[in-house]
């Protein structure tokens, strides 16, 4: 498994988190490859006028293109802050619509191992977070895979976004007037 492009950014507000895919030379050249195969079968099907052939090489098509873009091209957005987060996917021209759902009382990240044995140590992550009766519940599975130290750094950054921050502002007080 190849490691993905990770961004972690904080500015005391919002953590914004986006990953892009990346594969080898090896899985691109084969993913065209399998694309031009099919493209010349629904081509030659179409001339020989099989029309059954034609739409079952055509629908394969469209599937195998929208999983070769995703795995070329996907790209996944996330914005977390205190109240919400906020979720977008996209590969290429093609985006999804901005999703945000609301966060309960807490935010907690959940790694999990992905099968195989590769180094490093690839976890996808899941944020759980409680509803308004304290049932634990997915808010998002990130779908693209990261080593097990950036799961860390999503989790210990956070925890820093959950932290109260005591200001010592004496600018700012509040005046009595009794």
């Amino acid at each position: 498994m190849r490691q993905n492009d990770f961004n972690l950014d904080y500015d005391g507000n919002n953590v914004s988190i986006t990953i892009k895919s990346k594969v080898s030379m090896v899985c691109r050249i084969f993913l065209i490859g399998c694309m031009l195969v099919l493209s010349g079968m629904v081509i030659t099907a179409a001339i020989l006028e099989m029309p059954a052939v034609t739409f079952g090489a055509l629908i394969f098509l469209l599937f195998l293109l929208r999983y070769a873009l995703w795995r070329l091209y996907g790209k996944e957005c996330l914005t977390i802050n205190k109240r919400m987060i906020t979720y977008s996917h996209s590969c290429l021209y093609f985006k999804t619509q901005l999703v945000t759902r609301r966060i309960g009382k807490r935010l907690r990240v959940i790694p999990y191992e992905l099968y195989g044995q590769s180094k490093p140590k690839m976890v996808s992550v899941i944020f759980e977070a409680c509803n308004v009766n304290d049932i634990p519940e997915n808010i998002y599975e990130f779908s693209l895979p990261v080593r097990a130290e950036q799961a860390e750094m999503i989790s210990y950054t956070l925890s820093l976004l959950y932290l109260n921050k005591l200001s010592f502002d004496f600018s700012r007080m509040k005046i009595c007037m009794n």
